[in-house]
């Protein structure tokens, strides 16, 4: 057939392209990756995931790592997803080296990073798969199409547009000119070589050789828009952008074989393949991918918005990339996270599966292993997002906040109640006098429940005598000798062996003075509370309390 009988038309040749992307100069061994979103109005987790992965992998080898914004279906694109998806990157630190960075700019030599802008190119390689019979217009109606899916159902038969079902595979030149005569709108479809019952082996990094039949199907390469699918931009744009690693989800898996047998009629060498399992979660028995339409877990603002800390999102993928990743953590306490080797070939088959439980505990040791500035500056970014009234309180006075989130961090077993920033306006708000005050009905609840109840003076006698300058051994053994006039054992095994002499035991004392001073039982530290606090805090905040 004498494909100069229809479009499309060549800007290139591709002699032309590959001198206009040629290969990179990269050290031997260097990985050029990618990561190939659709500006659909969400960022995945599993974006961040394979992201991590590609970045991590390019950058350990002295590689690439760069973003292509995949956005040839213009239906189901959403303004402002390209800006979300670049600021998930960024606050993730998996920035791209190359791609779109903000607002339209690229960087690079490879570019342009968006597919919708990359039409002369995949025109000039269609041509050129035309001119050579390896692709044809296909004028098949979706009417037509549908009739054949329902045949080939009647005759039980795989479905599909191959062999004798694609109907515009061996048309005539005069068939395609009245086809393009009368304006009939067409697809341009791969003529595919796959022979029936012929099976071909194909490398996949994380799963070793795999075996698949060999593709029959003649994929729509150009669709009736002028757009590329999936199929024709992959191939194209991974060869000559040079990407040296094409990891992606195991749902590409199937065409897989229609990709391979594509770089092979290009005379392209392909690249490696690494098709990772997605992320999964327990739901009843059985385990399912997670779904942006049923778990809030599966966006990646979930994360910020929970205020989970960054390193922890990170640290936690990096446990489900490799579980070897937490034995390397418990050896490198303090090591960056960047130090850890990715391998492809650590990778689970079989899926990762997510858990709360597990990310909340790397999520504590991370922030265990903050100091108080670092846990402040990250906790006012989340609060100015997301809560702008307790970032108000945090930040009126930064040495006053940075002192309470130092409580009990410097001993042998460094506190690691923290797991979510968001945690911190409900657990630390009774420090800030305006919410103290916000707290008065709860904190009276809390002091007429309890028991037993405090001896009356109690309140006065501290107020009297408190010396914030005592160290925490002097401190409580004034507290316990306050405790003994009033009637409080100074521990609990004493007053258990002669309860008829005391009221209570130092710990009810403490009770009472922790929710005087902060409307509640459970604090931490309370000499160290008290310091932070401070001596005209205190005691404002319990001569208040003995009109309770």
């Amino acid at each position: 057939m004498d494909s100069a009988v229809f479009t499309p038309q060549a800007q290139y040749t591709l002699p032309e392209l590959e001198a206009k992307y040629p290969p990179r100069a990269l050290p031997e061994g260097a990985r050029v990756t990618r990561f190939g979103p659709s500006p659909t109005g969400f960022m995945h987790i599993g974006g961040l995931y394979t992201s991590l992965v590609s970045r991590r992998l390019a950058h350990q080898s002295g590689g690439v790592f760069f973003l292509r914004i995949e956005d040839t279906d213009k239906k189901r694109e959403v303004d402002g997803t390209v800006d979300l998806i670049l600021a998930s990157l960024a606050t993730y630190g998996l920035s791209p080296d190359e791609g779109e960075i903000a607002d339209g700019k690229e960087v690079g030599a490879y570019g342009p990073y968006r597919q919708s802008e990359r039409m002369p190119i995949y025109q000039s390689c269609v041509r050129w798969l035309l001119d050579q019979g390896h692709a044809y217009p296909c004028f098949a109606t979706a009417d037509e199409l549908q009739a054949l899916r329902e045949e080939q159902t009647r005759r039980k038969v795989p479905p599909g547009y191959y062999g004798g079902w694609a109907i515009w595979r061996d048309k005539t030149e005069a068939d395609v000119a009245a086809a393009l005569a009368a304006g009939l709108p067409f697809t341009i479809r791969l003529r595919a070589t796959g022979e029936r019952d012929e099976r071909v082996t194909l490398p996949d990094t994380i799963r070793g050789d795999l075996e698949f039949p060999a593709n029959q199907t003649d994929v729509v390469l150009l669709k009736a828009d002028g757009m590329p699918t999936y199929h024709l931009a992959h191939v194209v744009d991974d060869h000559f952008m040079r990407t040296t690693d094409v990891i992606r989800g195991n749902e590409w898996l199937a065409s897989y074989p229609m990709h391979a047998q594509m770089f092979r009629l290009f005379g392209w060498a392909p690249p490696r393949f690494a098709h990772i399992s997605p992320i999964e979660k327990q739901d009843g028995g059985s385990r399912r991918k997670l779904s942006k339409r049923h778990d809030p877990e599966a966006s990646v603002g979930w994360y910020m918005e929970a205020g989970y800390p960054l390193g922890a999102v990170t640290e936690y993928l990096l446990n489900l990339i490799d579980g070897r990743f937490e034995d390397w953590r418990a050896a490198n306490p303090a090591a960056p996270n960047t130090q850890f080797p990715i391998e492809l070939e650590r990778m689970s088959r079989s899926g990762a599966l997510f858990d709360l439980v597990k990310l909340d505990s790397v999520s504590r040791d991370v922030v265990g292993a903050m100091s108080a500035k670092a846990i402040y500056d990250a906790a006012l970014v989340w609060a100015s997002g997301h809560d702008p009234e307790f970032a108000v309180r945090f930040a009126a006075d930064a040495a006053y906040s940075q002192a309470i989130l130092d409580i009990e961090r410097h001993g042998e077993r460094p506190r690691k109640d923290v797991v979510r920033w968001s945690q911190l306006p409900a657990d630390i708000g009774y420090f800030f006098d305006n919410r103290y005050a916000e707290l008065q009905d709860e904190a009276k609840a809390a002091w007429a429940a309890l028991q037993p109840a405090p001896a009356a003076g109690l309140l006065s006698a501290v107020v009297e005598a408190y010396d914030p300058a005592l160290d925490r051994d002097q401190w409580l053994e004034w507290l316990r000798d306050v405790g003994l006039r009033f009637g409080y054992a100074p521990n609990a095994k004493t007053f258990k062996a002669a309860p008829d002499q005391y009221i209570g035991h130092f710990g009810d004392l403490a009770s009472a003075l922790r929710v005087a001073l902060a409307a509640r039982r459970n604090t931490p530290d309370l000499h160290e509370m008290m310091q932070v606090l401070g001596k005209d805090r205190v005691v404002a905040r319990l001569t208040a309390a003995i009109a309770w």
